[in-house]
């Protein structure tokens, strides 16, 4: 008779200790194809362990086709438990894998914009509606083209491309590169992957702002990086709790988005943009500047300095097109000094991760055309006009709640005091909107896309917003 306690693992959960050592008795053949296994009560009372815990290693068991149950006899080896014939449980294994609420929310969000419901209201998805996207003239191209122009890439990128961002930076930012400080990239996201893959080791340490796009970012998990996150208001990330975090978790890296921040719509101010700086100097702690919303501000007679131009050394500027051209358009670039764009590079060319050269000549000609810059200035009228007309509709409907008209990008910030307010709610009326949850915030909070809404949608999101009020009262 098996002495079973003595054969169960010191290893939690219990459950899948009882999972490995009945995996063991078989392997080592005190267990046969056909052997009836004690009932499960009686398991759990020889292990010293709860019959629920039984029950799930049992049903894990099953599962996996290592036991079998048979109504009315009790629960049998089965025939098919040879160690080498076992399959994975992708289904146990995939639902064992980590989902957050952010993550869970998201995935809600996304189906439900899949599954395009006839009276679908979209201010979750963060890029441009189609009316808005600039039109291009491009000239008849061949494969040959785009065979050719890989004549002109070097290891940082399409030459013409990165000559073409280097002007533009310096006309619209007043940031002046030279080659060998700039990398394009697929986007912003690739950008800080190949800082955090590039820069630091797994277990270091990074802050972020909160809220913040980057919040359970699955790109700090797959670097193996630890984040921290500190507070943001109006004016920026506070300095009180940015240093605390330095100080505490050794923080190697902060991230921030100064400009039109992604959810708040928020401009850090130049008082706080110099003591960021100031601190990270002491520290001597690099900044990556996400700026990829730096584009679409809507006075631009007096901009603020980039942090980059505050600092030119420390500071890792990252951007792209995409909240101009589109998301389809994966280019991005990172400006920083030349020794570190020479160790992005090698990460970049080790992982394969080079941008495609069609997409890099396709946007080159887009930039190239005589109508760019005034087709990029009509864009950030109409996204002011939207951004307006949002914010005047939320002020009137919804006088309660705290709603913030931004400077720039395309996003409003609402926070409100009803917290009946759940995503089901808004998802059962067909209204797909960012909650302040997905952003790392616990209050209640919404993000809310204002280049989507026409005069039409508008409206609809006015009687929809009201009808959710209604219900929840």
């Amino acid at each position: 008779m098996i002495e079973w306690l003595q054969y169960l693992p010191e290893q939690k959960p219990k459950y899948m200790a009882i999972k490995k050592m009945i995996i063991s008795l078989i392997d080592k053949g005190q267990l046969s194809s056909g052997d009836q296994l004690p009932p499960e009560r009686q398991l759990a009372k020889l292990l010293s362990v709860n019959r629920s815990t039984v029950t799930r290693a049992s049903d894990e068991l099953v599962a996996d086709g290592v036991i079998e149950r048979r109504v009315g006899s009790g629960t049998f080896v089965s025939q098919q438990a040879r160690p080498q014939a076992r399959r994975v449980n992708w289904h146990t294994y995939l639902i064992s894998q980590r989902q957050s609420q952010s993550q869970n929310e998201r995935r809600q969000l996304q189906q439900l914009i899949r599954r395009k419901p006839e009276k679908l209201i979209d201010v979750y998805s963060s890029d441009l509606p189609l009316e808005l996207v600039p039109q291009f003239q491009f000239p008849a191209l061949t494969w040959q083209d785009f065979i050719t122009a890989q004549a002109l890439e070097t290891p940082r990128g399409y030459q013409p491309l990165i000559t073409a961002i280097n002007q533009l930076d310096q006309h619209n930012k007043r940031l002046f590169f030279t080659e060998e400080q700039l990398l394009m990239t697929a986007g912003v996201q690739q950008s800080l992957f190949l800082i955090l893959q590039g820069l630091l080791t797994p277990g270091d340490a990074v802050a972020i702002e909160s809220p913040s796009f980057f919040h359970d970012s699955t790109l700090f998990e797959a670097t193996g990086v630890r984040v921290y996150e500190a507070s943001v208001d109006a004016d920026g990330i506070s300095l009180t709790a940015l240093e605390e975090l330095i100080i505490k978790h050794r923080v190697k890296l902060v991230i921030l988005n100064p400009d039109y921040q992604n959810p708040t719509g928020h401009v850090m101010s130049f008082q706080k943009r110099k003591a960021v700086v100031h601190l990270c100097q002491m520290h001597q702690i690099p900044i990556v500047e996400d700026d990829v919303f730096g584009w679409l501000g809507f006075d631009t007679t007096r901009p603020i300095p980039t942090l980059k131009q505050l600092d030119p050394d420390n500071v890792i500027y990252i951007s792209s097109l995409s909240k101009i051209m589109g998301a389809s358009s994966r280019i991005g670039w990172v400006a920083a000094t030349p020794q570190v764009i020479e160790q992005l590079t090698r990460v970049q060319h080790e992982m394969d991760l080079v941008p495609s050269i069609m997409a890099q000549v396709m946007v080159t000609l887009a930039m190239g055309d005589p109508q760019f810059q005034t087709q990029l200035d009509q864009l950030k009228g109409m996204l002011q006009e939207r951004a307006q007309a949002t914010y005047k509709m939320l002020e009137r409907v919804l006088p309660d709640w705290h709603v913030y008209l931004p400077a720039g990008g395309y996003y409003i910030w609402v926070t409100y005091p009803n917290h009946k307010l759940r995503l089901k709610t808004f998802i059962d009326h067909q209204l797909a909107v960012a909650p302040g949850s997905l952003f790392g915030l616990k209050t209640d909070a919404l993000r809310i896309n204002f280049a989507r809404l026409n005069a039409i949608d508008l409206v609809a999101l006015e009687q929809r917003l009201v009808a959710i009020i209604k219900a929840t009262e």
